[in-house]
C-alpha cells in the first residue's frame, strides 16, 4: 500500500511551488485552480480577479488569462464580459446532464478497462480505494473527494482511451462543483464502499455486470444529491401561509 500512484492521473498531481525567483506558467496556475475546484476549496461563484491571481502567482494578467480561458473551456470557470471570471455554478439541469454523460462515458470506460485489466492495474485501483477509505476515517473531505475522482479517472486510464479520459476529467471537475452546491457538507455522494463493490465486479469476467455496477453507482450518487427537491417550483403563498404567522 505504500507504493506511489501513477503520476499521469491529473487528480494525483501535486501543486508544485515554483523555485525562488521563478515565475509559474499558465499550466501551473491552471492546475492549482483546477485542483482547488476538484477539492471544493474554491466554491461555486467565487470571483477570480486576474490582478489578484497575478499577484498571488507572481505572473502577468496575460498568463492568468490563459489559465482562466482553459478552465472556462472545461466549464469549470465562467467568464462574463465586464464582470470577469468566477468559479462556475452548475444548474440542476446541468447537474443531471453531467451525470447522464458520466454514465455513458464510464460504462464504455469500464468495458474497455475490464478487457485490459492486469494484476498491477487492479492493485492501483485497490490502493485508491484504500486511500479513499482512510480519508473517510480521518473525515478529510478534501482528500476523499480527490481520491474518489482519481478512482474513476484511473479506470479510464486503464481503459487506454485518452479521449474518454479527457472527457471524464472535465466531467469529474464539474461533478465536484455540483456536489459542493447540492450536497450537505456532512455527507458524501460517492462512497468508498461502492467503489469496493465496483472493483470486485470489474475483477471478474462478466463485463455486463461491471458496466451495470458502474451505471448503478453513478445513478445512486446522483439520487443522493436530491436534485428533485431543488427542481420543484416554490410556492411562496404556501410558505408564508397565514397559519404559520409566528404571532399566532
Amino acid at each position: 500500500m505504500n507504493q506511489s500512484l501513477k503520476s499521469d492521473n491529473p487528480l494525483l498531481e501535486p501543486d508544485v511551488a515554483a523555485p525562488d525567483g521563478a515565475r509559474r506558467s499558465d499550466q501551473d496556475i491552471y492546475r492549482a485552480i483546477a485542483n482547488a475546484i476538484f477539492e471544493q476549496r474554491l466554491p461555486s461563484g467565487t470571483k477570480l480577479p486576474e490582478d489578484n491571481l497575478g499577484d498571488i502567482f507572481a505572473v502577468s494578467r496575460t498568463v492568468v488569462r490563459k489559465a482562466l480561458f482553459r478552465l472556462a473551456s472545461e466549464k469549470l470557470v465562467d467568464i462574463r464580459p465586464n464582470r470577469g471570471a468566477m468559479v462556475a455554478s452548475p444548474s440542476v439541469e446541468e447537474a443531471r446532464d453531467v451525470f447522464q454523460a458520466r454514465r455513458i462515458i464510464e460504462a464504455a470506460s469500464v468495458e474497455a478497462a475490464m478487457k485490459r485489466m492486469t494484476p498491477d492495474s487492479r492493485e492501483r485501483l485497490a490502493r485508491l480505494v484504500h486511500k479513499d477509505h482512510a480519508a473517510h476515517q480521518e473525515r478529510s473531505r478534501r482528500h476523499w473527494i480527490r481520491y474518489s475522482g482519481a478512482f474513476h479517472l484511473e479506470i479510464a486510464e486503464i481503459a487506454g482511451n485518452q479521449v474518454l479520459k479527457a472527457f471524464l476529467k472535465e466531467l469529474i471537475g464539474r461533478t465536484s462543483l455540483i456536489i459542493g452546491l447540492y450536497e450537505p457538507m456532512q455527507r458524501t455522494v460517492c462512497t468508498y464502499d461502492e467503489h469496493e463493490v465496483l472493483l470486485e465486479a470489474m475483477t471478474g469476467d462478466d463485463i455486463a455486470l461491471g458496466v451495470k455496477t458502474m451505471v448503478d453507482h453513478l445513478t445512486e450518487c446522483e439520487e443522493r444529491l436530491g436534485l428533485e427537491r431543488r427542481d420543484r417550483e416554490i410556492d411562496l403563498r404556501d410558505i408564508f401561509a397565514a397559519g404559520d404567522d409566528p404571532a399566532d
